[in-house]
């Protein structure tokens, strides 16, 4: 099976975590992408927050990697974590999403839809991590 490497920030702030948002799609994904030929993880991270949300951001560290089947293609996601701090005023700068928001613990209660790789793996990481008092 095809392996798509992706790498993801883990942004939150006020006690809720930030996703963006598709245009058409009703599942939320991380700030994030695929690492380019010849960029690191963390030189990926930053060209894909600049590009998405139009802001700087500071790589605090790197919270792990985690597999998972794909949302949108017939693979397997690889996703690289990352703990970001976001520089600046974020603001949707690609076409390709329609909205970012930070989501609080009752996401689901507000009809908001996570990867299962977000859901299973990324916010019980940050609970366990005391990033995210939640009780899920």
């Amino acid at each position: 099976m095809k392996i798509i490497h992706k790498v993801a920030a883990v942004v939150i702030q006020n006690n809720a975590f930030l996703m963006v948002r598709k245009v058409g799609k009703d599942i939320w994904t991380s700030l994030g992408g695929k690492v380019e030929q010849g960029e690191t993880e963390e030189e990926a991270l930053t060209r894909e927050i600049k590009e998405e949300l139009d802001c700087g951001s500071v790589i605090l560290e790197k919270m792990g990697d985690f597999e998972s089947g794909a949302i949108f293609d017939d693979a397997t996601v690889r996703l690289s974590t990352y703990l970001v701090e976001l520089k600046g005023n974020p603001k949707l700068s690609d076409p390709e999403y329609e909205e970012f928001r930070f989501i609080k613990e009752n996401y689901k209660g507000e009809g908001i839809k996570l990867p299962d790789i977000i859901e299973e793996k990324v916010i019980p990481l940050c609970i366990s991590r005391k990033l995210l008092s939640w009780n899920v």
